[in-house]
């Protein structure tokens, strides 16, 4: 049985969440291209948001959407939430912050919240 993707729909440009921010810069942190991207956070809006109950966002730079065409992952960490592994990736595209993708590892939680800083592992 294949899977079809999540759908990601735009929404209204919102500013990052405090949460957003925290692990965005946790992940640039523990990645080697951090300092290449940290300036960016302050530029960022949330452009669009995944419907299938995960806390996925995509970016928007100077709110213009970024274009998720060519995208690399430049920070992918572990996190645990109520006993459940999580992946927590930061996604590039044409030398700008994308995408926050937030999944379950085990594929048994559906509806799961971000995690904070103090549940990632370097």
């Amino acid at each position: 049985m294949t899977s079809k993707p999540n759908p990601i729909v735009p929404c209204d440009l919102r500013a990052l969440t405090e949460q957003e921010r925290a692990v965005i810069g946790w992940l640039l942190d523990h990645c080697d291209q951090g300092d290449e991207f940290r300036n960016q956070i302050d530029r960022i809006t949330v452009c669009s948001n995944c419907t299938c109950g995960c806390p996925t966002v995509d970016f928007a730079y100077d709110s213009v959407p970024v274009s998720r065409n060519g995208g690399r992952v430049i920070s992918d960490h572990l996190a645990e939430m109520n006993g459940e592994p999580f992946g927590v990736m930061l996604f590039a595209s044409e030398g700008k912050l994308s995408t926050l993708e937030v999944y379950s590892q085990t594929g048994n939680v559906i509806s799961f919240g971000l995690p904070t800083t103090e549940q990632l592992f370097p």
